[in-house]
């Protein structure tokens, strides 16, 4: 019985510890290499995939701002976030064409605006995930003391949601794709007040699954602790799309957000990826391409048959 209650007690001050430096860490995203270089090429995206300036938003506080975050490359590499991709192109940073189809929609009166932001710097190093890996060996657990890439990414992106309350907009919705709609669910989790939802396609945080459930098992413990983090906020309001073919997270390893009431949790495995086509090549998917489904146009096709994201946004406005 004492023994059970340590282990709670040791479970609790991890999470708590993890908290406090995912708090702390926010005031210091000025510092990360090439962040600067990666913010030239934020903007607002029309639904044909092309930037414009804020200049041209006339109605701010009418507006409702969706903030898009792209999927990521591993902690040792800069994400690719080209200033103008060609449509489909997630892994060069485009918007995932069914968020386009949202631009300039009415909403109750509100006007949807999307911007896409760039926010992929490294993360933590190859020594330092080998640190890691040690201590959890030799522990059985991690006491997290860097900033790992998607909690960069969450803090960037936090700031980027406050500087644009600043300027008036009171209707943010974060949306994301793979790294990024984890990092948008677990802001939401976080600042709820801030951010009134969340659209997550094919969340992910560890990469891919044979990853971090075995090979890698440093990072499965601290996706772990993002998932404590996440279970703190049961009033999360979310549209989460998952599929069974997913090589980094699956309808079974995302399943604990089913335990939340306010996300709608779609399982569009129904789709399968060999009737879907590349964005960048004329040719069908392999069969086990699920994570890359959002780039298709049948996946934009069936988003809009059933108007997901439409009905998401009239519940949430």
């Amino acid at each position: 019985m004492i023994v059970n209650y340590r282990l709670q007690f040791m479970r609790l001050l991890l999470l708590l510890i993890s908290i406090f430096l995912l708090n702390i860490s926010i005031a210091h995203t000025t510092d990360y290499k090439n962040l600067d270089k990666l913010s030239k090429n934020n903007s607002f995206f029309d639904d044909k995939g092309s930037p414009y300036s804020i200049e041209k938003i006339q109605d701010i506080k009418n507006s409702i701002l969706i903030i898009y975050n792209h999927g990521s490359e591993n902690d040792l590499k800069i994400d690719p976030c080209n200033k103008k991709p060609p449509k489909g192109y997630l892994w060069k940073g485009a918007v995932v064409p069914a968020l386009l189809k949202l631009h300039d929609q009415k909403i109750n009166n509100l006007t949807v605006r999307i911007y896409r932001l760039c926010s992929g710097v490294k993360g933590i190093s190859l020594k330092t995930m080998k640190k890691y890996r040690k201590e959890l060996k030799e522990t059985g657990s991690i006491i997290l003391q860097d900033e790992y890439k998607n909690l960069k990414r969450q803090n960037i992106i936090i700031n980027e949601v406050k500087k644009f309350k600043d300027l008036g907009f009171e209707n943010i919705i974060l949306a994301g794709y793979s790294a990024g709609a984890w990092a948008s669910l677990n802001l939401q989790a976080r600042f709820p007040e801030l951010i009134k939802g969340v659209i997550a396609i094919n969340p992910a945080f560890a990469g891919k699954k044979n990853g971090w459930q075995k090979k890698y098992p440093e990072w499965g413990k601290i996706r772990d602790k993002e998932i404590d983090i996440l279970n703190r906020n049961k009033n999360l309001k979310a549209i989460l799309f998952a599929h069974n073919k997913d090589k980094f997270e699956d309808i079974k390893t995302l399943s604990f957000f089913k335990n939340f009431k306010e996300i709608n949790f779609v399982d569009y495995s129904n789709i399968k990826p060999n009737s879907c086509s590349w964005a960048d090549v004329d040719r069908n998917m392999e069969s086990d391409k699920g994570h890359n489904i959002p780039q298709s146009k049948c996946f934009t096709r069936y988003v809009e048959k059933n108007e997901f994201l439409i009905k998401f946004l009239e519940r949430i406005f």
